[in-house]
């Protein structure tokens, strides 16, 4: 049975692809939850474990691993934001924003805490959450043993070693 047009004259990547129509992503992180069809995708994911930054902003010291979100960054200098809602004014540089947003009008919550009763529309603000029952606390000041599950936290932080 064909399902779509997709061809390929490898046949790693025509498995790799029957699996984006199954659902199955077989390729899985062992330090985080992302998981994927593909394994490029989780070799490059990997990389943000490994603390390597090699992909720099050339109009402020923004560093990242991934090349995609230095793309979406530079938008933040520009002012670019090409991903609108076709329901309001909401606009945003970045596709996912956009999607989360979304939601906001359907009244979708796809991100179901298995712990507790924490639902939300927002991935990141699911990922947050789940740090809370893991104990994570991946926000480390550089200056001191300082920890917090939110980025927020830490900068206020911060700014107790700048003296603002």
């Amino acid at each position: 049975m064909r399902v779509c047009d997709y061809a390929s004259t490898q046949a790693n990547t025509s498995r790799a692809h029957v699996k984006t129509h199954i659902g199955e992503k077989s390729n899985k992180c062992n330090q985080c939850m992302f998981a994927s069809f593909y394994t490029s995708a989780l070799r490059a994911h990997l990389i943000i474990h490994s603390g390597e930054k090699s992909n720099k902003c050339n109009q402020c010291d923004y560093a990242c691993s991934d090349p995609s979100a230095l793309r979406t960054h530079l938008k933040t200098h520009t002012g670019e934001k090409p991903n609108k809602c076709n329901r309001c004014d909401y606009a945003s540089s970045q596709t996912g924003h956009l999607r989360s947003h979304l939601k906001t009008h359907s009244g979708e919550k796809s991100n179901k805490c298995n712990q507790c009763d924490y639902e939300s529309s927002c991935v990141s603000n699911f990922r947050r959450h789940l740090k809370i029952h893991s104990g994570e606390k991946s926000n480390k000041c550089n200056q001191c043993n300082y920890v917090s599950f939110r980025t927020g936290n830490l900068k206020t932080h911060l700014n107790t070693h700048s003296g603002e």
